[in-house]
């Protein structure tokens, strides 16, 4: 160990002491120290592939030990980077040129110097095609790789000879199996003088005879195309499109194996297209012609014209299928058929969308999706069993059938028209949407009567004729004696049967009902007790719908009944003039008068008068009297007369 270190010290005293002649030295390759004696020494292999293993060997004559190496000189000073080292084998891992610098500690020091070349060994790319009788084509691609081999060697991996190719056939090398048993090819780029280079390989199944591609289905969306193929796994196929001569060409649409591809920009139909299977040999074989289905959806009167092309002119047609928002509409077996008009639970300004389906054999052909409003102009009818009645809140409550069943046709308006005035023009007053029920609160139902018609208008904006007319029963009282009503009628399209008239109390409670036939007025049952009483008209129809009025609150007048003669003689009969009068007056003022209009008596209550005037008997004779009563609700009433006094 210490006479191994003194070598090495040796070696490094000897150039310490001409350092500062040789400082400034780039390349002791190129310039070596000017005291430094000349190495010598062989190395293993100038040129080879990475990575590159090489040994150097002194052929100074002088023990190893004493000598140092820098495998990747590249210029400076090595002993003062101290980069050399003692092994004599090292590993080049990368392609290029390289200095190897040896240092000796003969005398002064030694210098020698050799250059080696390390290549590159990337594995070069290459593709293998399986072909039909089980044959494979390999292509060596032709790219910076490849381009700094001299050759290539393949191995097809059967047994047979390995294949040496030249740089300038790399393409459509083929080569036929006997069997087809998965094999490994090998290629092997070659740099000729040296015999070492990269290999890559691939595993491959020689092929039998190509599968015929099908399509199993073409939609169309917008002016996209959408193609679903079946092909074999590993096989590349090719979509063409027939021009406007009939020549189908290629287009860049492709793919390998089973699928979909989409080809754009299809903007006429029918347009047609096939799938062109292709080995790497050029054998082709291509998929039955399939044709798109071009579909227009036209919006017309109450109905939707759906009309589609015909997809070519194929052998294997089965049927169409139209669809209606999803759901089958029609089915037609003809290929020739084109069109078909729906008018089927068609709802105005709604949207329906159609798209057709052709199979032909096993393919389906989808047409793209389309979609209208619907639209009249047709006229819808009238409303009908429309009727009107007051509610308790003095509001008008009209309702109306709508004349097309909402299961046909859910969305309409009911738009309400009103008649203020006898004579008077009808004013839209009010409108529901899809509701056939309106309450009008903008009227004084206890005051008047209220007429009105209804329009029905469909989605699509048309307006019915106005419906017949009716009216609210207005009840008041004409008389002091009767209540009446109104006789315009609150239902349409059907009679009064009868009015019932119902008595109510001040709770709401009905007390009594009296059918009183047609007739508009009532003469109500003088009632001794009471004076006030709510009524209400309840008329009914033939159908036996019912229409109620106004509340009305009757006032029986109040009743004074004076006699005509009377005789106070004591006997007990006849002998007061009394004022005889309903129960309900709170007030009777009796004053009567001479025949010289003087008055001879005056009662401010129900006394009567008994013939006297200041204590003495009244002359017999024929006397007037004036009486005035007020009843319960202030009302008073006034009556005059003539009466005679018997003796």
């Amino acid at each position: 160990m210490v006479r191994h270190r003194a070598r090495f010290f040796l070696l490094g005293a000897c150039f310490v002491l001409s350092l500062h002649t040789f400082a400034q030295t780039i390349d002791w390759c190129v310039t070596p120290p000017t005291n430094a004696g000349k190495g010598s020494f062989n190395v293993s292999a100038k040129k080879g592939c990475a990575p590159m293993t090489v040994t150097v060997s002194n052929t100074t004559g002088i023990p190893d030990n004493i000598f140092l190496y820098v495998y990747d000189y590249k210029g400076g000073d090595p002993v003062a980077t101290k980069s050399g080292v003692a092994a004599t084998t090292y590993t080049f891992t990368k392609p290029g040129i390289y200095k190897i610098l040896q240092l000796g500690s003969v005398g002064t020091g030694s210098v020698a110097c050799q250059e080696i070349e390390v290549l590159d060994a990337t594995p070069p790319n290459f593709r293998a095609f399986t072909c039909s009788d089980r044959r494979v084509l390999v292509d060596i691609v032709n790219d910076a790789v490849a381009s700094q081999y001299d050759e290539f060697i393949i191995d097809w991996g059967d047994g047979s000879p390995r294949q040496t190719v030249q740089k300038t056939a790399i393409s459509g090398l083929i080569h036929t199996y006997s069997s087809q048993a998965t094999r490994t090819i090998n290629v092997q780029g070659n740099y000729r003088d040296i015999a070492c280079g990269g290999m890559t390989q691939q595993s491959v199944t020689p092929g039998g005879t190509i599968m015929q591609p099908t399509v199993s289905s073409l939609k169309t969306t917008g002016t996209t195309v959408v193609l679903q193929i079946q092909v074999a796994a590993n096989q590349v196929v090719v979509v063409q499109k027939k021009n406007a001569s009939g020549t189908f060409e290629n287009t860049t649409t492709t793919r390998t194996g089973s699928g979909s591809v989409s080809i754009t920009d299809v903007t006429s139909h029918p347009t047609c297209f096939k799938v062109v299977s292709q080995d790497g040999c050029g054998n082709t074989v291509a998929s039955d012609e399939v044709c798109s289905i071009g579909l227009e959806v036209e919006a017309k009167d109450q109905q939707n014209a759906v009309v589609w092309t015909v997809p070519g002119s194929p052998a294997n047609f089965q049927k169409y299928t139209v669809s209606k928002n999803d759901d089958v509409f029609r089915t037609f077996t003809s290929v020739g058929t084109s069109s078909v008009t729906d008018s089927e639970g068609l709802n105005c300004n709604e949207e329906y969308c159609y798209q057709v389906t052709a199979l032909v054999g096993t393919t389906e052909i989808i047409s793209d999706r389309k979609c209208v409003t619907v639209r009249s102009s047709a006229i819808p009818p009238a409303f009908s069993t429309v009727q009107v009645s007051v509610n308790g809140d003095n509001r008008a409550d009209l309702r109306g059938l709508p004349p097309v069943p909402t299961s046909q046709s859910p969305s309409y308006k009911m738009i309400v028209f009103r008649r203020d005035n006898p004579g008077g023009s009808f004013v839209q007053t009010g409108e529901e949407v899809d509701r056939n029920i309106h309450q009008d609160g903008g009227v004084r139902p206890q005051q008047q009567s209220y007429c009105y018609q209804l329009v029905y208008q469909n989605a699509c904006g048309v307006s019915s004729e106005p419906s017949k007319m009716v009216c609210t029963i207005f009840l008041t009282s004409h008389s002091a004696s009767t209540i009446d009503w109104t006789s315009d009628s609150p239902f349409a399209d059907e009679e009064i049967d009868r009015y019932i008239i119902e008595k109510i109390d001040d709770s709401g409670v009905v007390w009594e009902e009296v059918s009183v036939g047609l007739q508009t007025s009532y003469r109500p049952a003088n009632e001794p007790d009471s004076q006030r009483f709510r009524f209400r008209v309840k008329a009914v129809s033939k159908s036996g719908s019912i229409s109620y009025s106004n509340f009305y609150t009757f006032v029986q007048a109040s009743r004074v009944f004076v006699p005509d003669a009377f005789s106070p003689n004591d006997d007990g009969v006849n002998d007061l003039l009394e004022v005889k009068g309903s129960t309900y007056l709170v007030s009777i003022q009796l004053t009567v008068y001479n025949r010289w209009g003087e008055v001879v008596f005056r009662s401010e209550s129900r006394e009567g008068w008994d013939g006297k005037i200041s204590g003495q008997a009244a002359p017999a004779g024929t006397y007037a009297y004036r009486v005035s009563a007020t009843d319960q609700n202030g009302l008073k009433t006034e009556k005059t007369g003539q009466v005679l006094l018997i003796r």
